[in-house]
């Protein structure tokens, strides 16, 4: 009987110790709508899908505060970034993929399949400066580069010989601002 109990107490703490360590944590910020800026340490949940609706950081042991994306504009940690947006008519967390003359983000969304829960992404960019988010469809990956990145010709010439396809789209993105930012010197 004692050895019972003295196993359910050691697997009781090695359950609690390896949940401990399942929490992860990485230094990074939010930026509140005040303005205001939270620094700390970011919750990196199991799943990514998670950070699309809410984030909690860790000012010390004793100080925990989740934000949901109506309360902070953004937060970031280890140069990766997420924006609060409208999608939908629902104000949630985009992952910020390539920001510059163009921005592209990441929406992730949860589809049920049956028994199955699915975890699915959409794209959006929108232009600097302004609010309006476009969706980018893979059947209209050319049309959006020729509508948006047009300035950029090589850029341009090489989606159309098809040297790009959308699963390349950050790349495109990314490379139409690395192009723009020449362009303004």
């Amino acid at each position: 009987m004692k050895l019972l109990k003295l196993s359910i107490v050691v697997f009781l703490l090695q359950l609690s110790v390896s949940t401990q360590a399942q929490l992860l944590w990485k230094q990074g910020y939010v930026l509140l709508n005040t303005g205001d800026t939270v620094k700390g340490e970011i919750k990196i949940p199991k799943k990514e899908f998670d950070f699309y609706s809410k984030v909690m950081v860790k000012r010390s042991e004793d100080e925990k505060k989740t934000f949901n994306p109506a309360k902070a504009k953004e937060f970031s940690f280890e140069g990766t970034r997420f924006v609060s947006k409208q999608v939908d008519g629902e104000t949630t967390f985009v992952k910020c993929l390539s920001s510059g003359s163009l921005n592209l983000y990441e929406y992730q969304y949860e589809w049920q399949s049956g028994n199955n829960i699915i975890y699915k992404s959409e794209f959006y960019l929108e232009k600097a400066n302004t609010t309006e988010m476009v969706k980018v469809k893979s059947g209209h990956f050319r049309k959006i580069v020729e509508e948006f990145m047009s300035g950029d010709t090589a850029l341009l010439k090489d989606v159309q010989e098809k040297k790009y396809d959308f699963d390349q789209l950050t790349e495109v993105f990314q490379q139409y601002n690395d192009w723009a930012k020449t362009q303004k010197s």
